[in-house]
Parts: structure tokens; C-alpha cells; sequence
């Protein structure tokens, strides 16, 4: 017989009965108004208004699970009649702690938000008697009408969580209260709690409503016991995605105010927070944790910077069994690559929440079913399959193969206990040409450029001479050119293009200290077009700043006819010079190669980009980009695939991330001088994992 589910409105009893099998909804706000002034507008038996009616109080009693429950919060927030997009929060107060924020958001412009957020982290405080808030920061009457619930679902594949305390909450963290010397957060982790998550909340915004920090990316640090744990920069560039939920918003030809990016936010989403396993910084007994903003903008005439911020610890109890349940094999999204190339590939063993699992004690065979593939821990050696021991939940291998053709790598655990992950595909092209292949650039009869750094041994005809010693460099602090006139029209279909990466420059040449950071960016290849004028047919955005960028290949799958081609650029990355170590121009016979594997970057694409300094002595800095809300683990890798030290494991709001390596190991003891990696894997919402890395040198 089907269980039954009583649901009573918001401010009454609720019988903590069993959850349904399938699911059951809680609805806590209907049509609840929020707003500024006009007296009470909300029926004061099941709710109280706080700050004007800006805040609505809820008393209730939520269902407690007798089984392990998923908990979905889903908001419905439409404007009432303020045109504006304001900040808003879903919290819940409790004796004894901060509040916590449930659903952290900003409405759009006058529209309608439909919102969802998994909240299961917080069962342990939804459930019984419970006194939920919502608050939008709102200046006029009418305002907005809210909607909210909460969703349980049964989920026997969730290990629930024991306990969550609120340690931090805060609208409006500003410049006076930054530069004050604000204490630490004290906080006591239980001898019952094994495992803590950390749940982070940040969005800038400004007084004036114009500048200030709303418009600026700031670093935000997480430090606990005085040690740096995470320096990141929350910040939003997808905001025009939401156009729809902005339709007051103030318009300029084709773009709208709602479209700009922000620190951390977009009118009519949500603001997502960072959830990290700190676990080996939080152990049982008291800690210290600081939240700081940096350079927030000071008070000025027309207005000042400040942040909204908030944070909550999640704990669960004995972790004596907390151990990998299932592997994560990742690499590069762009599967193709050169025949001889070595690909990174991560393995990642990895517990039923998503998160790295970073003490195990597993051996993992990588291999091969097809023939000529080959591994390596060190690039120096090796062998058909490999096997690892595991001991830090991730390792680095590296991959290639001595014949074209598509290879399914796959790893499994030796001891048959974790399922094997899904098999990375790679496929392995001869993109370099056949040395009977004429570099029809070799023969140009002019080379020409908008500028030279140096005349004399930076010339433009340096970059099409077939050597790897000699450049062409411009830094003329705009877009660049380099032209290209030959000898004869002919059909042309293939271009190479050997950037700073690639470079082979001799000691004490200009050159000599270019590197795979200085690699170009974004730039186009353009023929004539009889006119006086230029046509692009191919055009690069986001080529990587790493090894993976040092050399691009560019197939047109209709070759054009002319004598004339130039490459243009339009974002030389590094210092903002161009460096071109070779240009070449083919007419090839192209049918081996995997025409779908030429696809040129896009800005929106996980990409990690190269450290600075390097080589370093102490600490660098390295950055990554995650193009939505998504799993992330990172660590320093040694030369022989081993993790020596784990800098975050958790998930990630989009944007661009910012992390420091200090040159020491898991234990802070210094490591030595030698070459290192920083090995970064991101999982998105649809579950593909993507691992990128860069190498790093540590000279003492």
C-alpha cells in the first residue's frame, strides 16, 4: 500500500512522518510578498515581517528522513513592481551559530527568477523546528512575490551529512571593516565529526550602483589557523544568458545593463557557493578561520565597494570506511593530437559525493587494448601498461602512441574493488607534414609586418625561414600583423603556425627566455581579397598559454586560391607581444587527418593557465578558468606522477580561480629543487571530466 504524505502550510505542525518513495514537497513561501514600507502585507499568523517587510519570517517544522534524502530548494521570485535587480537570500537562523544561507541570489531587472539549488549538505538543519527567512534587499512597495520549497527525495546513494554549524554571515562587508584587524572566527569541530565541508558565499557590489566591486574581480581568501586554504576571484561573464529574466533592464543597442559581467553574480541567478573538503585543515578541536576580501573600494563621493558574504561548516561522523567508490580517468577535451605527442592523463579515485578521496592505498594498471601505445610516469620511460600505487587518491601518467590511429586508454584498480572508469579516447594524427611536403612560406618573395621589436634579429621574415631559432616579435600595444606574399596563386588548405612555446632560440638571444606563457592567444589567418582588404578563414580564440599551444595546425575543408595571406592578431597573450617562430602554408593531401579535431578554442571552456613566476624559488600563483558550477580537484604532482600535495578538493562556482603553491609538501616541509606539475581536474554539471596540467620548475 502507497504511504501517504501530509503537507500542512507553512507555520503549522508537520508530522514528521516517512518520505515518500519518490519525493515530497514542502512549501514554506506562497505568493509571500516582500517589499518596503505599506504596513504588513503578508497574513501575520504564518509569517512575520522584519526591516521594513524587506525580511519574511517562517516558523515550521520541516519532515525528518528515516532514509538517506536528497533536499532540492526550489524559488520562484517575481517582481511585484521594483524595476531594479536586487540582492536576495533564502537563510535559516539558529540558536548558537551564524545564520546560513540556504539559496543566495539576485533578482533580474523587474522579471521572473526560477531557481534550484541542492541543499542536501544542510539536512541536519532541515529537519523538525526550523525558522526559514527570506531577504531582498528592496527600496520600493510593492516589491517582489516569492515562492519557496523544499524537496525530499529518497536517494540510498547519499551518505548523509551529522552536522552543520554557521560561522560567518555578513551583507555588507566593506572597506573600514577589512583594514580593521576583525578577529578570527572561532570554531570547535566535535570529536563526533570526521569529515568538514566548507560553504562559502561571496558577491561584490557598490553603494552608487554604477563601479566599485559590483564591476571588479577581487581576491577572496579563506585562511584557517593563519595558513592561506584558497585565493580565488568569484566572478560571472554569462550574464546575457538571463536576458529573459531582465526585461526592465536598461538597454544600448544590443546590449543590456543585465548583460555585463560581475563579481561573482548575475541578475536573475543564483549566486553559487564554493563547497570545499577541508577535512585535513578542520580536525577535531578549535581552529581559526578568516574570510578576507582584498582591496575592496574605499568610501568615495560617489559611493564604495562592499560584499555579501557568508559561511557554514558541514560535518559527518566516522569516516573509518570513507574510502573511493569509483574512478575518474580524465584528459584534455581536445582528444587529437600530434603522432609522438605525450598527453597528460589524471586518475582520480573518488568517493560517492564526487570529491577526491585524497588517502588511499590502491595499485591501478593503466593500458591499452590497441597495439603500439605506450606509458610513462616520467616521460623517459616507457612501457606498454603501467601500474601505480595510489596512495594521495590521484596520479598523473602520461600517454602516447607510435602509430596514427584512435586508441581507447583505459586503467582499472588491481585489485578489482573499484569499478573501472570509462576509457579516455585519444586520437593520434600525423599533423606534421612529410618531409616531401613543401612550406610553400619558404619561398615568399616578401614578408611584412605592422612592426619589428628589433630589426635586426626580430624580423618578419623570420618567421617563415623553416628555423626554430629566429622569430618574428612585434609589440606595438595593439593588434598585429604579419603578411605573406608568394611567388604564385596557388590552392592552399593547410597552415601551421609555431608559437613562443615552440621556440628553439639560442642562449642570448632574445628569444632564449620565451615560453609556452607567452603563446598567442587569439588571431585569425586571412587571404587577400582583391579589394585592398583581408577575409578571415580561420580564426583562433583562446589558444592555451600552455605546452597544448605551443604549435597550432588549421585546416580549411575548402582550399582558397591566392598569393597573398596574412595572420592577424588580436590578443598576443604574455607581455602583449606578438612572437611568431614559424608560419607555414601548405597545399596538402589532407584525407588522413581528423578534420573534426581542428575545431578552434573557445573562451568558454575549462582552460588552466600557465604559473608566474617560473622557474620560482618560493611561491607562485596559478590560474584556471571553469565555464560553470562544477567539481574540482588540484595538486602538485612530482616527476614521477606522485601527488605530493593536494591545494583544493571541492566545487567550484564558474569563473576564473586563482591558487599559490608554496613549494611544500602535504606535511609544509620544503621540497627540493626540480620539476613539478600542477595537475588540475574539473567535472562539470553533465558529469564529463576534463584534466589539464602545466609544468613548473622550483629552483633554490
Amino acid at each position: 500500500m502507497k504511504a501517504m504524505k501530509r503537507i500542512f502550510l507553512a507555520g503549522l505542525f508537520f508530522s514528521a512522518l516517512p518520505l515518500l518513495a519518490n519525493s515530497t514537497t514542502v512549501n514554506i513561501f506562497n505568493s509571500t510578498f516582500v517589499h518596503f514600507g505599506g504596513g504588513i502585507q503578508n497574513d501575520a499568523t504564518l509569517f512575520q515581517e522584519h526591516g521594513n517587510g524587506r525580511i519574511v519570517s517562517c516558523k515550521l517544522a520541516l519532515p525528518t528522513p528515516a532514509s538517506p534524502t536528497k533536499i532540492t530548494a526550489h524559488l520562484i521570485v517575481d517582481s511585484a513592481g521594483d524595476p531594479w535587480d536586487r540582492a536576495g537570500s533564502v537563510y535559516l537562523q539558529a540558536p548558537g551559530h551564524e545564520n546560513i544561507e540556504l539559496l543566495k541570489f539576485i533578482t533580474g531587472f523587474g522579471g521572473r527568477s526560477d531557481l534550484v539549488l541542492d541543499v542536501t549538505n544542510l539536512a541536519p538543519m532541515l529537519q523538525g523546528e526550523c525558522d526559514i527567512n527570506v531577504f531582498i534587499d528592496t527600496w520600493v512597495n510593492p516589491g517582489w512575490v516569492v515562492d519557496f520549497d523544499l524537496v525530499y527525495e529518497t536517494d540510498d546513494s547519499i551518505t548523509p551529512a551529522t552536522w552543520d554549524h554557521g560561522v560567518y554571515f555578513k551583507w555588507t562587508l566593506n572597506n573600514e571593516s577589512v583594514s580593521q584587524d576583525t578577529p578570527d572566527i572561532k570554531i570547535n569541530i566535535p570529536t563526533t565529526q570526521e569529515r568538514i565541508m566548507l560553504t562559502y558565499y561571496a558577491s561584490g557590489h557598490a553603494t552608487d550602483g554604477t563601479g566599485g566591486d559590483e564591476f571588479e574581480s577581487k581576491y577572496n581568501r579563506i585562511s584557517i589557523d593563519g595558513v592561506d586554504m584558497i585565493r580565488y576571484k568569484p566572478w560571472r561573464n554569462d550574464c546575457r544568458d538571463f536576458r529573459d529574466r531582465n526585461p526592465k533592464s536598461g538597454r544600448w543597442g544590443d546590449t543590456w545593463s543585465s548583460d555585463f559581467s560581475r563579481s561573482g553574480w548575475c541578475p536573475g541567478d543564483i549566486v553559487h557557493p564554493m563547497i570545499l573538503d577541508v577535512t585535513w585543515f578542520l580536525q577535531q578541536g578549535e581552529h581559526e578561520i578568516s574570510y578576507l576580501i582584498e582591496n575592496i573600494r574605499p568610501k568615495d563621493a560617489s559611493g564604495e565597494g562592499y560584499w555579501r558574504t557568508s559561511s557554514f561548516l558541514t560535518g559527518w561522523g566516522d569516516i573509518s570506511q570513507w574510502k573511493p567508490t569509483h574512478m575518474v580517468l580524465s584528459g584534455p577535451e581536445n582528444n587529437a593530437f600530434q603522432l609522438g605527442q605525450s598527453v597528460s592523463l589524471r586518475q582520480d579515485l573518488v568517493d560517492n559525493l564526487g570529491y577526491t578521496v585524497i588517502k588511499t592505498d590502491e595499485n591501478i594498471e593503466f593500458y591499452c587494448e590497441q597495439d603500439n601505445a605506450l606509458f610513462s610516469v616520467d616521460q623517459k620511460n616507457w612501457q606498454p601498461s603501467l601500474t601505480l600505487p595510489i596512495r594521495y587518491g590521484s596520479a598523473m601518467v602520461w600517454f602516447k602512441a607510435e602509430k596514427a590511429g584512435v586508441y581507447q586508454v583505459r586503467s582499472r584498480d588491481v585489485a578489482g574493488v573499484i569499478p573501472a572508469p570509462d576509457p579516455v579516447e585519444i586520437i593520434m594524427n600525423s599533423y606534421e607534414p612529410n618531409p616531401d611536403e613543401d612550406n610553400l612560406a619558404l619561398a615568399h618573395i616578401k614578408a611584412e609586418a605592422d612592426c619589428e621589436c628589433n630589426p635586426e634579429t626580430e624580423k618578419a621574415k623570420f618567421a617563415v625561414d623553416g628555423n626554430l631559432a629566429t622569430k618574428w616579435c612585434c609589440n606595438n600595444g595593439g593588434e598585429d600583423w604579419l603578411a605573406v606574399t608568394l611567388p604564385d596563386s596557388a590552392l592552399l588548405n593547410y597552415f601551421i603556425i609555431r608559437h613562443a612555446g615552440a621556440g628553439e632560440a639560442p642562449q642570448g638571444d632574445p628569444g632564449y627566455n620565451d615560453d609556452s606563457g607567452m603563446n598567442t592567444k587569439d588571431f585569425s589567418i586571412q587571404v587577400a581579397d582583391g579589394q585592398g582588404g583581408w577575409t578571415d578563414i580561420v580564426s583562433m580564440v583562446a589558444n592555451p598559454q600552455t605546452a597544448e599551444g605551443d604549435v597550432t595546425y588549421h585546416l580549411l575543408e575548402t582550399p582558397v586560391s591566392t598569393n597573398k595571406v596574412r595572420l592577424f592578431i588580436t590578443d598576443q597573450g604574455g607581455d602583449n607581444a606578438s612572437r611568431i617562430y614559424e608560419f607555414e602554408i601548405y597545399s596538402r593531401d589532407v584525407t588522413a587527418i581528423d578534420v573534426g579535431s581542428f575545431a578552434g578554442g573557445a573562451p568558454e571552456t575549462f582552460r588552466l593557465f600557465q604559473n608566474y613566476p617560473n622557474p620560482f624559488n618560493s611561491e607562485t600563483e596559478f590560474e584556471f578558468f571553469i565555464p560553470e558550477f562544477g567539481q574540482v580537484t588540484a595538486g602538485v604532482i612530482n616527476a614521477n606522477g606522485r601527488v605530493i600535495k593536494n591545494l583544493v578538493n571541492g566545487q567550484l562556482p564558474r569563473g576564473r580561480q586563482a591558487l599559490q603553491w608554496d613549494g611544500t609538501d602535504r606535511n609544509n616541509q620544503p621540497v627540493g629543487s626540480g620539476v613539478y606539475f600542477i595537475s588540475v581536474r574539473y567535472t562539470d554539471g553533465s558529469g564529463r571530466s576534463l584534466s589539464k596540467s602545466i609544468k613548473l620548475m622550483l629552483v633554490k
